[in-house]
């Protein structure tokens, strides 16, 4: 924790899930944290100085939701300071960059925003940029994603317009697969922002192992924080089992990925923020999946701090304030994280985690289980993938961190009920 000089408070635009950010929360609550959040917090107040409850966003007219809470804002910057705007959630990024233009805040910039959240809109401006990308076109109806098909060729991939975290991401291999699975992201799609939903991207389907890199942009400049490499499950459903980052990983100072990087950053109009752009390494280089207005999800950023002791966290708050972020790595080791999914569709009736060890003996450092006895599950294509637990171990290689990580899962388990 770091201590904090600043007079104002970081107005912190909601908290997000317990589960995978009060480490991240309770990091930066030294620095002055105010919270704007939709519902009445809980276990969040240890880690904040005040908070304040703004109407939900989620209906018709959210320009005109916004304006109220910009208004609720002005209200409280009147006897709560508030030095810079933050958030960790995507969905939650557009009101935060609204809310920092208004108060003159750095900001990551409201059309940026846009840029990065409507994937159709950010293909564009990386196309018109000639940054390389896979081919990328918008079927508003299935005959249309079938006609697309057919002039893209298969397999190809199925991306929602407007989500985030994987969700919808499918990979297709023919025509029967893709009738099945245009619904499956058309039905993700529909959780997200009204003028998102609907329809899908149909890409060409880029071979290569997926990273993602996490940059601190600082007045349109992007500096590559850490790069995490990314572990999936099985085809065809683009879900992520984990992030491996190495604290000498060599892509920080491949003169492609930074350029690309920088390049990618500039077309977007990204003006002051925490990113996390995704990439698939290819043998013609770099090709960019999408740039993303957040820091990393899940346990990315725990990944990092424990591979490098960066806290992308801090990071986040020192651009919100205007100030130099500290972007040094204070460790050199490799960490990697691993999240286990339930192998069916029904009632979770317990899950098995190894005890995290305080002393990293055997590596492992962070382990928890994330579904409950009772918790119900359904899996594609009826629901969602859905975490049951997830590990987090650390070495002086990849090899060494990857045989805790195997000792680690051989004594995890998922179990679920007979009876759904």
């Amino acid at each position: 924790m770091l201590p904090c000089d600043a007079v104002g408070n970081i107005l912190l635009v909601g908290a997000g899930d317990q589960k995978y950010r009060e480490h991240l929360l309770e990091t930066v609550s030294g620095q002055g944290i105010w919270l704007l959040t939709a519902t009445e917090p809980t276990w969040e107040l240890p880690y904040i100085s005040g908070y304040t409850i703004y109407p939900r966003l989620n209906a018709a007219k959210v320009s005109t939701k916004i304006e109220r809470v910009m208004a609720i804002v002005r209200g409280l910057a009147e006897v709560e300071p508030i030095d810079g705007v933050w958030t960790f959630e995507e969905m939650l990024a557009p009101l935060t960059a609204a809310l920092a233009e208004d108060l003159n805040r750095p900001s990551f910039g409201s059309s940026a925003v846009e840029n990065c959240r409507d994937k159709l809109r950010s293909r564009r401006l990386l196309a018109a940029a000639g940054l390389p990308q896979p081919r990328s076109e918008f079927a508003g109806t299935e005959d249309e994603a079938f006609r697309l098909a057919a002039e893209i060729g298969y397999p190809l991939i199925l991306k929602p317009r407007g989500m985030a975290g994987s969700i919808g991401v499918v990979r297709v291999d023919d025509e029967r697969d893709l009738q099945a699975m245009f619904a499956v992201t058309r039905h993700a799609a529909a959780d997200g922002a009204l003028r998102h939903a609907g329809g899908a991207l149909v890409e060409t389907l880029v071979e290569g192992d997926e990273v993602s890199v996490d940059c601190a942009v600082v007045d349109g400049v992007a500096d590559p924080l850490f790069v995490a490499r990314k572990h999936f499950g099985p085809a065809p459903f683009f879900e992520e089992t984990g992030q491996s980052v190495e604290a000498d990983d060599p892509l920080l100072r491949d003169v492609d990925m930074t350029r690309t990087l920088e390049l990618a950053h500039r077309a977007l109009g990204v003006q002051n923020g925490v990113t996390h752009t995704e990439l698939k390494l290819t043998p013609r280089g770099p090709v960019i999946i999408e740039v993303n207005s957040r820091l990393g999800g899940d346990f990315v950023p725990h990944t990092a701090a424990a591979a490098t002791g960066i806290d992308v966290a801090v990071i986040a708050t020192q651009v919100s304030r205007g100030d130099e972020p500290d972007t040094s790595p204070r460790r050199r080791r490799v960490a990697r994280n691993t999240v286990v999914y339930p192998s069916a569709s029904g009632v979770i009736a317990g899950v098995r985690v190894p005890a995290a060890d305080e002393d990293a003996a055997r590596g492992l450092i962070a382990s928890g289980a994330l579904l409950a006895p009772g918790d119900a599950v359904s899996l594609p294509p009826e629901g969602f993938m859905v975490r049951a637990a997830y590990l987090l171990t650390v070495g002086g290689s990849v090899a060494e961190c990857d045989s805790y990580m195997d000792e680690a899962l051989a004594e995890t388990s998922v179990e679920m009920s007979p009876e759904r």
